[in-house]
């Protein structure tokens, strides 16, 4: 299998608009509604879980080294872990099926209600899967262009919304105590989280010694620019007004304008829009690669055709209509499972890897 090549830099544009996409999507209504004002702590505590997780799976690709999360499992934990390896790729497929239900019923609620989701589905998992054959570096270089495109539309957005802002909606501070807030912090950080898919990126990567600097600049940065929308779509708007929303962040965009230019909105869901794809292209060409490296396959393109099937029809998949069902798995067992994969399984492989280590070193 032909590994191409990615810079450090290009690694952190597609993990910090990873980070700002999912959270665009999927956090604001789970976050507000339950910390309001303090949900700055909550997304403070997220970010440093996926740095811990950073800091596990940069040790193990070092240790590692070539090998992407799929084989050095298998290195690792012998026959178990072909195991553990499915076990990630379904994770894999699971948030990819879910980042692109949730995209699709933003879409659907906000944009186009008369248009049906499998349309969304069908575009989104073209485009992705057009950029999961060409490879990462596809990825890498539009992320890029996008990168920088959500951190000028940051500063127009949050720069237009400052006749708007009355500080006193952010007190008192710990309203209901801490506790909230560190609970809160499981929805960010199984968002975050999902970029364990850097155990797949990091032997495509050119400067692997820079790879976990990067990985914690992106983290802060997108956690940093996201955590600035969350507070100003509560100081714009109030923590009930801005909890009663399914997306606090759009509605903030709707109700500002820039000089003379309104409809910023428009703006901020192309740029947005743009990021899922991103997000969706990166983790498909991950679950991919993967299944070839699992199923020891030269190429992971014929794959890209098997998975694309799955992720056109998640907008369709039972109980997705059901919102009862729907908040339950958003709001528990996702964070759920991923914490327990993310942060619980990784943990056990590094600790199993050292243990190995150490043991060879004595032996020899």
């Amino acid at each position: 299998m032909k590994k191409s090549l990615i810079s450090s830099g290009e690694f952190f544009f597609i993990i910090f608009v990873s980070i700002t996409s999912l959270t665009f999507f999927s956090v604001p209504s789970l976050l507000i509604a339950k910390v309001k004002q303090d949900l700055w702590l909550s997304m403070a505590l997220g970010a440093l879980i996926d740095i811990y997780v950073a800091i596990l799976l940069y040790r193990l690709g070092r240790l590692y080294a070539g090998q992407s999360l799929i084989q050095y499992t298998r290195s690792i934990l012998g026959k178990a872990g072909k195991v553990v390896g499915l076990i990630f790729l379904l994770f894999f497929l699971g948030v990819m099926v879910t980042a692109m239900w949730i995209y699709c019923d933003f879409l659907s609620r906000t944009l186009m209600p008369e248009t049906p989701r499998l349309v969304f589905s069908i575009s989104m998992t073209i485009c992705a899967g057009l950029a999961a054959i060409k490879g990462v570096e596809a990825i890498a270089r539009l992320s890029q262009i996008i990168g920088v495109i959500i951190l000028l539309t940051s500063i127009v957005l949050f720069t237009s919304s400052i006749p708007y802002i009355q500080l006193h909606y952010l007190l008192p501070p710990f309203e209901y105590g801490i506790f909230p807030a560190i609970k809160g912090a499981i929805y960010p950080g199984s968002w975050f989280g999902i970029c364990i898919m850097m155990g797949m990126l990091m032997p495509h990567i050119k400067q692997q010694k820079s790879i976990l600097k990067m990985k914690v600049y992106a983290v802060v940065l997108g956690t940093s620019i996201m955590t600035i929308y969350l507070l100003y779509s509560i100081v714009v708007m109030g923590p009930v007004m801005a909890a009663h929303f399914e997306n606090p962040i759009y509605i903030l965009s709707r109700i500002t304008q820039f000089i003379i230019f309104e409809r910023i909105e428009v703006l901020l869901l192309l740029i947005f829009i743009s990021g899922s794809f991103i997000t969706i292209s990166t983790l498909y060409y991950a679950i991919t690669e993967g299944t070839a490296q699992w199923l020891g396959l030269k190429s992971h393109k014929p794959w890209v055709y098997v998975f694309g099937a799955v992720l056109v029809l998640s907008p369709m998949f039972p109980y997705s209509n059901e919102g009862s069902m729907v908040d339950r798995y958003l709001s528990y067992w996702f964070p759920l499972v991923s914490l327990i994969i993310e942060g619980g399984l990784m943990t056990f492989i590094f600790i199993w890897a050292m243990i190995k280590n150490r043991a060879s070193r004595s032996s020899s």
